[in-house]
């Protein structure tokens, strides 16, 4: 049968059922019911009514009785009004679509008003400091252990540093050992944390495990152990570890059990809230206690620098929140601000002036290529540690929408930052190398020649920008 005209064909019986159920059928069963198609089988001898009426399923039961007692009636009428050879036999059915699609409605209401139809940006301006509830295993954790060691991940930023010299005061609070790991030649944005020179380094580190090793490991803005560097070796003999971390990190080992919430815009924003909960006794294991103002300090700087400032996209209504109580603790916010956010050494701003002279950018300027290799390092006197910021400081310039920032650890060993100021997900692109982050600030190590890597992970950035 030509599919055309059978579809003519439903059209028009669907148009003359309804007009005959309006104007010629009498039984009060039908008086509210509406046909909503027709279906005629291959051959036309069949004709599928689907129908829907208003009521419960009595009703429905009802209307669906009184269309069969009609049938024949009906049937007579269309082969008069139609004048068709073949009167197809009507086999009426309850439409359940339109429950369905009722049903979906209400579905889609419920999510609309839990706004889950939000975008991402949205969603956060409703986030608050107190919605973010630390698990009760990482607290119940935290009370049982008697001795902890406290890790950043390698290379550590104000945030990470911060936030694990907050949660081992707080941890000693408790009456608590607590140590904190830290990494030869600290950038020094880190120098004047509470804290910092009583952090132990990774020589040290090694003769005290071999002595006396800790119950617990806490890792800190860091959720594997192989994110360590040269703490990864001797820390892998420690069976209980938690961590605290707000991104995931692609690669072949697990993460450690303990908070991970990609949702918040810093570490320090997680440790703050598990401070908090520490600081009345939780689980009445432990003695109460209150945040200081070298802890509120800690995380004062991990906040501000990890936003930025209050500057880049991770910041929402909780950074200010967070920030509010802090500064309402006693911190002096000029003061964390001038010590750790945009301070260079002498060293690091001969370094920046060499590094600069490597900018190169491609796709029309919206992709901006930075390296940082040993040469410049031995001309300068500079350590990779003076390289903390460079990348913010190309993220500044106006119509980069992803910039990379390559450091040499080794010969042809590099370390990658990529950061997304348009709003794009450099995350993706480091995953693939086997590293990660967040969205639009993410990291990755790679190996070969400068150009080539260089070549390499523009050609991805390029493919985000198409």
């Amino acid at each position: 049968m030509d599919p055309y005209k059978t579809e003519r064909l439903n059209h028009t019986i669907k148009k003359t059922l309804s007009q005959l159920l309006e104007e010629s059928v009498k039984d009060p069963r039908v008086g509210f019911v509406t046909i909503n198609s027709v279906e005629l089988n291959r051959d036309h001898s069949v004709a599928r009514v689907y129908f829907s009426s208003m009521g419960d399923d009595g009703d429905k039961q009802r209307s669906l009785a009184g269309l069969k007692k009609a049938s024949g009636f009906l049937q007579n009428c269309l082969s008069k009004s139609m004048r068709l050879r073949q009167v197809p036999e009507l086999r009426f059915y309850y439409d359940e679509t339109l429950n369905r699609s009722l049903e979906l409605d209400h579905v889609l209401q419920e999510l609309e008003e839990r706004g889950e139809f939000e975008s991402e940006v949205a969603r956060k301006r409703h986030y608050t400091l107190d919605g973010f509830q630390p698990p009760d295993e990482l607290i119940a954790a935290l009370c049982s252990g008697e001795t902890f060691w406290v890790a950043p991940h390698w290379n550590p930023d104000p945030d990470a540093m911060g936030s694990a010299l907050a949660i081992a005061a707080a941890l000693r609070a408790m009456g608590k050992e607590a140590l904190v790991l830290a990494y030869p030649d600290p950038p020094i944005t880190l120098v004047d944390l509470p804290g910092l020179d009583e952090a132990v380094l990774p020589d040290e580190a090694v003769k005290l495990i071999a002595h006396a090793p800790p119950d617990t490991l806490l890792l800190v803005d860091c959720h594997r152990i192989d994110r360590c560097g040269p703490l990864t070796e001797p820390l892998a003999g420690i069976k209980n570890v938690w961590c605290i971390d707000h991104h995931l990190i692609s690669g072949r080992q697990s993460a450690a059990p303990g908070w991970i919430e990609a949702k918040s815009c810093s570490a320090a924003t997680l440790v703050h809230q598990v401070i908090v909960q520490l600081t009345a006794g939780a689980q009445n294991r432990c003695e109460p206690f209150e945040i200081d103002l070298d802890m509120a300090s800690c995380l004062y700087a991990g906040l501000l620098n990890d936003t930025g400032g209050f500057r880049f996209p991770n910041t929402t209504p909780v950074s200010f929140e967070l920030a509010r109580r802090l500064a309402q603790m006693g911190v002096d916010t000029a003061k964390v601000a001038r010590q750790t956010l945009h301070r260079y050494r002498p060293e690091g701003i001969a370094l920046l002036q060499r590094v600069l002279t490597s900018l190169a950018t491609e796709a029309g300027g919206k992709i901006l290529v930075m390296r940082v290799d040993r040469e410049m390092l031995e001309w300068t006197g500079a350590v990779l540690a003076d390289t903390e910021g460079f990348v913010n400081i190309a993220t500044a310039v106006d119509g980069v929408e992803y910039v990379v920032l390559m450091k040499e650890l080794q010969d042809h060993l590099w370390r990658i930052s990529l950061r997304a100021p348009g709003g794009g997900n450099v995350q993706q692109v480091a995953s693939r190398y086997g590293g990660g982050g967040h969205r639009q600030a993410s990291g990755c190590t790679m190996t070969g020649r400068a150009e080539e890597v260089a070549a390499t992970l523009v050609t991805d950035l390029i493919a985000l920008i198409s």
